[in-house]
Order: structure tokens, then C-alpha cells, then sequence
């Protein structure tokens, strides 16, 4: 009966390792961009309007066996849900923003800008499954940060824009 036991754990786990890897590997493919047409502007484009600035919110979630969005707030207001390997592009207001996950609204996890106008940033979110194993010793799991336009271009070449 032990054995049974074992043998039923083990063929859970290895289906449970096989349904989490398999959707990543699909959703990569299903959203490889046709061209490098995705890749942002280097600079904001006339429509914005006085004041405004340009902000790609870009999730690079790693595989999990359940997926789920990524809600980013600015300042406590929702602006962004995000599923993995997608991003979108904004238009926000120049000044002081503070950029979080919506389910930890107080803490650490947070990224700070004081948007200029006519610039473009990038916010780059996240959930890395292999991490939480491993937290706190393999750092936190959830990724939240401002990045230059080279990482971001190189991120948003294989996902899909909303």
C-alpha cells in the first residue's frame, strides 16, 4: 500500500512539472512577433499630450501550472493587468509615481519614477516560480523595477503587446 502510495505522488509531481512547463513553451511560440516591429520608439511619439510621458509596463512572468495576471497600481490605482510574456504601452503624467503589485500595496516591492515629459520608461514585472523555492535565500520571488530601453527591447522581442 506504501508503494502505491509513492508511486501515485510521483506521477502527480511529474504531471504537475509537465503541465507547468508545457504552456510556457506553447505561449512562446503562439506569440513570437512576425517582426521586430513590437520593439518601442526610441523616443515619445507627438501624440502625447502636454506633460505626458510614455511607460511599457512589460511582464516576463515565468511558467506556472496556473497562470495569472500581474496588476501594477500607480500612486493606488490600478493601471495595468498583465497575463505572462506581455506588455502594453501607456501614456502617463509627468511627476512622481510609485509603481506596485496590487495584492502588496504597502512594503518593498515598489519602483519609483519621477517621469519627465516626453520620455519613455520601462517597468519591468514579474513572478519567477523557481525563486520562490528558494525564498528568502534565493531572493524574492516577485521582480518590480525600471530598466533602460536596451533590456526592455530585448525582453518585449518575444512577447505579445495588448
Amino acid at each position: 500500500m506504501n508503494r502505491l502510495r509513492f508511486l501515485a505522488g510521483s506521477g502527480f509531481c511529474a504531471l504537475a512539472f509537465v503541465c507547468s512547463a508545457w504552456p510556457a513553451s506553447a505561449q512562446q511560440t503562439a506569440f513570437a512577433p512576425a517582426s521586430s516591429a513590437s520593439t518601442p520608439a526610441p523616443v515619445a511619439s507627438q501624440s502625447l499630450g502636454p506633460g505626458q510621458a510614455v511607460l511599457y509596463i512589460i511582464n516576463d512572468s515565468g511558467p506556472t501550472l496556473m497562470s495569472s495576471n500581474q496588476d501594477i497600481t500607480d500612486n493606488g490605482e490600478q493601471i495595468a493587468s498583465l497575463p505572462r510574456q506581455t506588455y502594453v504601452k501607456l501614456d502617463i503624467a509627468g511627476g512622481h509615481h510609485e509603481f506596485r503589485f496590487k495584492p502588496f500595496p504597502q512594503g518593498k516591492r515598489v519602483a519609483t519614477l519621477d517621469a519627465q515629459a516626453g520620455q519613455i520608461y520601462y517597468l519591468l514585472v514579474g513572478y519567477s516560480p523557481g525563486r520562490s523555492w528558494g525564498f528568502p535565500f534565493g531572493g524574492d520571488p516577485m521582480t518590480i523595477s525600471l530598466i533602460d530601453e536596451e533590456q526592455a527591447a530585448a525582453l518585449m522581442k518575444g512577447m505579445k503587446p495588448l
